[in-house]
């Protein structure tokens, strides 16, 4: 077991903490004894306003909720918050509980930041974005990244897991009714048994017909939906009950329960790492499921050599630290991946900021040669190409007059061999040029030195590299 899990496992989610959470949030714990009615009517009018207060107070959306994949179990995991939750299972993609239909990669991936874009505008203003991926263990990380292509880049990616059950022991720490019944609504992975469990409570903490028929209203609304509804449900029917027919110190307890419904089964683990490109690079094939049995065995073998007193949350697992360990590709197999997925990488013109769009159209799937083309408003020019492990041969160019494959061996007008030297996660660079892998990286990055080379000279003409740094004459 690592080090900073023997240290009272911060990361690890029993009722008793999330008890403290909600109770955090403003939940007095009621006396063991409280019962419906208050001892004076000031007292009882002041509880009934501060648990409208207190409604009012809740975010209109529910932590994560409502999860339909079987998503792979951890020892590992941080209490989730409110945000929506993109879900993947084998085969299916569900998005505000319904399904993708889009078959393309790109139109799936299109529909999801249009649905995030969506849900990002219901909620509050947050301090920081963040969007919650539940798949399945079976779900690969090739499939998971195509899904999130479109999610701007600076929202958090968080993957959800399923935590173990909270030991009994921790639920028996709790001493009120309210309290009781809160955590293990919160424990609770069935969302119908927990909209049983709920039911229970509102009927031993209120006596007031409209909180009665507010609850009953909700019978047929699906999980995802109950919270919003049940807010704006309550907020009508509270006011209207008699303050002695409310016991509103437990119904706080229990609201806020009914917000954060199921955390206690649920944790999450750092993910904006994958989105790196270097990732799709190094474990396109592997299974979210394999993965995170990787990072509880990174956690094990990488907190266990810190000789510290406590450890952060980031100073173990954070996204720098998995990007590291996971997606160390080197700069041949991120290129090799990106014309297999037959990507446009961008190449900037020497001393000025116009980006060139090239794609990649390899020969056959996942054949290490094809044609490499550039599109999108220049004049048309194609170079066939070969990949070796850091190296990429270039040479054409290319004529519609003369139609030619990779394959081909003739006297080509321009031949060219590029080193590859480095990768980041914006950029593979060459002894030859930088290739960037978004336009907007490219039209960012400041100028490079004149071309250097003949495919350069021929995709910019108006700049003629100087003799000295000529390379790849014609072939004799």
């Amino acid at each position: 077991m690592s080090g900073w899990r023997r240290l009272n496992e911060p990361w690890r989610v029993d009722s008793a903490a999330l008890a403290a959470v909600f109770l955090a949030l403003g939940c007095r714990q009621a006396p063991a004894t409280a019962a419906v009615g208050a001892p004076s009517a000031e007292a009882c009018e002041r509880d009934q306003s501060a648990l409208v207060a207190f409604l009012e107070q809740l975010p209109e959306l529910a932590v994560v909720s409502g999860i339909v994949v079987a998503l792979p179990e951890s020892t590992l995991g941080s209490a989730p918050g409110s945000g929506p939750v993109l879900q993947l299972d084998e085969g299916s993609t569900y998005v505000d509980g319904s399904a993708v239909t889009e078959r393309g990669a790109p139109e799936r991936a299109r529909r999801v930041a249009e649905w995030f874009e969506r849900s990002r505008s219901a909620q509050p203003a947050p301090q920081k974005t963040t969007l919650y991926v539940a798949a399945s263990a079976a779900t690969d990380v090739q499939t998971l990244r195509a899904h999130l292509a479109a999610i701007p880049p600076g929202v958090e990616l968080r993957l959800l897991v399923r935590t173990l059950p909270p030991s009994s022991e921790a639920a028996r720490t709790t001493s009120s009714a309210a309290q009781v019944l809160a955590a293990s609504l919160l424990a609770e992975r069935d969302a119908k048994q927990r909209e049983r469990i709920a039911a229970r409570g509102y009927a031993q903490f209120s006596e007031c017909d409209a909180v009665a028929s507010a609850v009953a209203s909700l019978a047929n609304t699906a999980a995802a939906s109950r919270w919003p509804a049940l807010r704006a449900r309550l907020l009508t029917a509270v006011p209207r009950c008699a303050c002695d027919e409310l016991d509103a110190p437990a119904l706080k307890q229990l609201v806020a329960a009914e917000q954060r419904a199921g955390a206690a089964a649920l944790g999450w683990l750092p993910f904006s790492f994958v989105r790196d490109e270097r990732c799709g690079a190094s474990m396109p094939l592997r299974s979210i499921g394999k993965l995170v049995r990787q990072i509880e065995g990174f956690d094990a073998e990488f907190a266990g050599g810190w000789q510290k007193d406590a450890l952060r949350f980031e100073e173990v697992l954070g996204d720098e630290r998995l990007l590291g360990y996971f997606c160390n590709a080197l700069p041949g197999e991120t290129l090799g991946a990106r014309q297999r997925a037959r990507a446009t990488l961008y190449w900037r013109a020497p001393s000025s900021a116009v980006c060139h769009a090239w794609r990649f159209e390899p020969l056959a799937t996942g054949a290490p040669m094809g044609t490499w083309r550039r599109v999108a408003g220049a004049d048309p020019l194609a170079f066939h190409y070969w990949q070796a492990a850091e190296e990429i041969r270039v040479f054409g160019p290319v004529s519609s007059a003369a139609p030619s494959k990779p394959t081909d061996e003739r006297a080509w007008e321009c031949q060219q061999n590029y080193r590859l030297l480095d990768v980041d996660a914006e950029s593979i660079r060459t002894d030859a040029g930088t290739w960037y892998l978004s336009e907007d990286t490219c039209r960012r990055a400041a100028p490079e030195p004149e071309a250097i080379g003949c495919v350069r000279s021929l995709a910019f003409p108006s700049v003629v590299p100087a003799p000295s740094t000529r390379r790849g004459q014609p072939q004799k």
